[in-house]
C-alpha cells in the first residue's frame, strides 16, 4: 500500500486545485498541468546538477566547500548537499568574529578545521513560474527564497528563521562556463551588521567521501522525542474520508497492502530529523478506489487521474526545533510539487502541528496530530480544508519495522 493518507491528499488537492484554476490560468512549464507537473527540465536546472568544489572566502573565514546536486522526488526537486571547511581565519576576520558577531576566542579556535553542513531544496513554482528555495544547515537556521533568473545568472532573496531568526540576504550565482560558476553572498544580520561570502566552483567527477566532524556551535537535537522516531515505519491499517460541501462523504479504508517505507533519520550535524517516505505498489482496488473518489469530488478528468496514478509518490520532510521558540518546525515537499511548512508543539505523547500548502497545493491547510501509543507504534490523525472548501480526514497506524526491544 503506498502512503495513501499522503497520497490522496495529494491526488484530492491537487485535482481539486487544478480543477478551479484551469479556466483562469495556465502553468507556466511548457505543455504542464498543474495536477502532475512534468520533471524539471530547464537549462538551468540541467546544467548544476553534478558535483561540485571550490574555495569560499568570508568575513568570517576562508575555506573550502564541496556541493553535491542532484534531481529528487521523482525530478520535481533539485537537493544540494554542501560541506565548507574553514582552513584558514586572519587576523583581520578574526577581528570581525569578535567586534561584529561576539564570538569568544574559544568559538574561533574551534570553528577553524571544522566541518558545516547545509541542504537547499529548490523548484520552479508551478502556478508562479517563480524559482523557490529552502535552506536549511548546521547551526539550525532554516531560509525561504525566490528566485529570478537573468541571463547567465541567479539572484534569489531569502528570509532567515530559526537560528538566524530577523536576517535576509541576497545570494547571486554567475554561470562563467558548463563546468565553472562563481557565488556572491550577501547578508544582513538581525543586528544590522553586514557579512559576505564569494565562492569560484569547479565542477569534478569522482564521487566526493562523507568524512564530516560533528557541529560545535550548536548542540544535536536530543529530545526524546525526535530519539524515539528515529528508524523505519510503516502503515499497517487506517482510514481517509472526504466531506464535500454538500455534506457528501466519500471513503476509503486503508491497509497493509503494498505499504511503503518510511525511513526517519538524524542530518545536517543532528541539527534536523530528515523523513524520506517512498510508495510501494498499489493494489487495483485501491486505484480504483481512488479514481471512483476523485471523480466524485472534483472534476479532473480521466487522463488526469491516470497520469497521478501512474506516478511513484515520494516525500521528503525535514523537522528540527526552533532554538529561539522551542516551536517544532517542519517542511514538507513531494513529488507532485507540493510544499508543505508547519510550526507546532508537543503535549505529552502527541505532537499537533499546523500546516499551510503551497506551490501545486497551493490554497490547502492542515492540522496533524501523532500520537505515541508505544516505542514500536504511533497513530496519525490529519486533518484537511482543501482549496475548494471540502474537508478531508485521515487516520492511520503506523508500526516501526525494526522492533525495539526493552533494555
Amino acid at each position: 500500500m503506498k502512503r495513501l493518507s499522503i497520497i490522496l491528499l495529494v491526488a484530492i488537492v491537487s485535482i481539486s486545485s487544478f480543477a478551479l484554476n484551469e479556466k483562469k490560468e495556465t502553468a507556466k512549464e511548457s505543455g504542464t498541468s498543474s495536477f502532475q507537473p512534468e520533471p524539471l527540465d530547464d537549462d538551468w536546472s540541467k546544467w548544476l546538477v553534478g558535483e561540485w568544489e571550490g574555495l569560499v572566502e568570508s568575513d568570517v573565514g576562508t575555506g573550502k566547500i564541496r556541493t553535491k546536486i542532484e534531481f529528487g522526488l521523482n525530478g520535481q526537486f533539485l537537493i544540494m548537499k554542501s560541506e565548507a571547511e574553514i582552513t584558514e581565519i586572519t587576523d583581520k576576520q578574526r577581528q570581525y568574529l569578535r567586534e561584529t558577531l561576539h564570538a569568544s576566542d574559544e568559538y574561533i579556535e574551534k570553528s577553524q578545521n571544522s566541518i558545516f553542513k547545509e541542504l537547499q531544496i529548490h523548484t520552479i513554482d508551478p502556478k508562479t513560474g517563480e524559482v523557490v528555495g529552502y535552506l536549511f544547515d548546521g547551526l539550525r537556521c532554516i531560509a525561504e527564497g525566490r528566485a529570478r533568473r537573468q541571463g547567465n545568472k541567479e539572484i534569489i532573496e531569502w528570509t532567515w528563521t530559526a537560528n538566524a531568526q530577523g536576517a535576509t540576504s541576497v545570494g547571486i550565482i554567475e554561470k562563467i562556463n558548463d563546468n565553472k560558476f562563481t557565488g556572491n553572498h550577501k547578508y544582513i544580520l538581525p543586528n544590522g551588521n553586514k557579512m559576505e561570502a564569494k565562492a569560484e566552483m569547479n565542477r569534478r567527477k569522482e564521487i566526493v567521501k562523507d568524512n564530516s566532524l560533528p557541529s560545535f556551535q550548536m548542540e544535536p537535537l536530543d529530545d526524546e522525542w525526535s530519539k524515539w522516531l528515529v528508524g523505519e515505519w510503516k502503515v499497517v491499517s487506517g482510514e481517509l474520508s472526504v466531506t464535500d460541501e454538500s455534506g457528501k462523504v466519500g471513503k476509503i479504508d486503508l491497509d497493509e497492502q503494498g505499504a511503503d517505507s518510511f525511513k526517519i533519520k538524524f542530518g545536517l550535524n543532528g541539527q534536523f530529523l530528515i523523513m524520506r517516505g517512498s510508495s510501494g505498489e498499489m493494489t487495483d482496488e485501491q486505484k480504483k478506489q481512488i479514481k471512483d473518489m476523485s471523480k466524485e469530488m472534483t472534476n479532473a478528468s480521466d487522463e488526469d487521474i491516470e497520469r497521478f496514478l501512474s506516478m511513484p509518490y515520494k516525500s521528503l520532510q525535514i523537522q528540527t526545533i526552533d532554538p529561539k521558540t522551542s516551536e517544532v518546525i517542519e517542511y514538507l515537499f513531494d513529488s507532485q510539487r507540493c510544499i508543505a511548512q508547519g510550526r507546532g508543539g508537543r503535549q505529552g505523547n502527541k505532537e499537533i502541528i499546523k500546516w499551510e500548502w503551497s506551490a501545486t497545493a497551493q490554497g490547502a491547510t492542515s492540522v496533524s496530530i501523532i500520537e505515541k501509543i508505544n516505542d514500536n507504534k504511533f497513530t496519525l490523525n490529519n486533518k484537511y480544508i482543501l482549496p475548494n472548501g471540502n474537508k478531508m480526514e485521515d487516520k492511520a497506524e503506523f508500526a516501526r519495522k525494526k522492533i525495539k526491544t526493552e533494555k
